[in-house]
């Protein structure tokens, strides 16, 4: 019986570990593409109907008065959601930053934005139907609704809004 060197017997187990490892990443569900919509069985395309649009109250994290609709995704999820956020009166969301980029497109009505910790509605800059802005990850922005505004913001997961008084951005 042969017997192999320390060297070839590290370079089989290096070998053997990249193998597994790139097994891994092919296989159905580990190292899975963000943003791949699983459909079902048969089918080619996810719908959502303006007026089927599942409303919902928004988390008690946020400012009363919001409703929101996912439409695509999980927004706790690590993967690409899409979400719609529906307000009827005056809204304004304090102070506050999230952890990923925030893509928002007005489908509705206005909103203003402004950065920073300390801002004034008069600082901020107005956005209307078909507008579309991105907001940076860790950016502290206020927002102020003052009517009936839909607003859809899409983005990798887990979203979150995270108020300054809660805790400061990472530097």
């Amino acid at each position: 019986m042969k017997h192999e060197s320390l060297a070839q017997k590290i370079c089989r187990l290096a070998s053997l570990t990249l193998s597994l490892g790139l097994f891994l990443l092919a296989s159905p569900g580990v190292g899975q593409e963000i943003g791949v919509m699983q459909f079902p069985e048969g089918k080619v395309q996810h719908v959502v109907r303006a007026d089927s649009t599942p409303w919902k109250p928004c988390p008690p994290t946020l400012p009363s008065g919001c409703e929101i609709a996912v439409l695509e995704g999980d927004l706790q999820g690590a993967d690409l959601f899409t979400a719609r956020f529906r307000v009827n009166e005056t809204f304004v969301m304090p102070p506050h930053w999230h952890p990923k980029d925030e893509r928002v497109t007005i489908i509705s009505g206005t909103a203003a934005v402004a950065f920073g910790a300390e801002t004034e509605r008069e600082d901020a800059t107005e956005f209307g139907p078909g507008d579309y802005y991105v907001n940076a990850r860790h950016a502290v922005h206020q927002v102020w609704i003052e009517g009936p505004t839909v607003l859809q913001i899409t983005g990798i997961g887990p979203w979150k809004a995270v108020a300054i008084a809660e805790s400061a951005p990472p530097e």
